[in-house]
């Protein structure tokens, strides 16, 4: 791993550990107002916006991987990513909607809410690149 993976590495453990988090309490306070339909749905949004997480944070640490000896193939590494996260928020969706008949509306609030929760845990400086080069 170099030094820029290991820092994605890190910053990827410290947003999914906050997206747990937030998918606990949102499902155990839906459970307790709307019931177990309610639950099902924020914990089907909740692994939705989980499992793009963990495709980002691979994408991410392999391309930055390749970022030294090949930089197109970083750049098509990262298109592919995106082109596979849009696949698969939809192929989810349609399993957690069409196939498991979950409701709508706790679906999509539990994968914003636990999305929303990822951006802002995944700010900060901490990078993985040498303090020299982030000052």
């Amino acid at each position: 791993m170099t030094v820029m993976s290991d820092g994605i590495a890190r910053r990827g453990r410290t947003v999914l550990i906050a997206q747990f988090l937030v998918a606990a309490i949102s499902a155990s306070l839906a459970f307790w107002y709307a019931g177990p339909g309610a639950f099902s749905g924020v914990v089907g949004g909740a692994v939705i916006a989980i499992t793009l997480m963990l495709v980002l944070g691979y994408t991410m640490r392999k391309a930055s991987e390749l970022a030294v000896e090949s930089p197109q193939t970083s750049m098509n590494v990262m298109y592919v990513g995106a082109v596979v996260r849009f696949v698969l928020v939809l192929v989810l969706f349609g399993i957690a909607l069409g196939g498991l008949k979950l409701s709508a509306l706790y679906t999509v609030a539990g994968f914003v809410g636990v999305m929303i929760v990822g951006v802002l845990a995944s700010r900060g400086r901490d990078s993985g690149r040498p303090m020299s080069k982030t000052d």
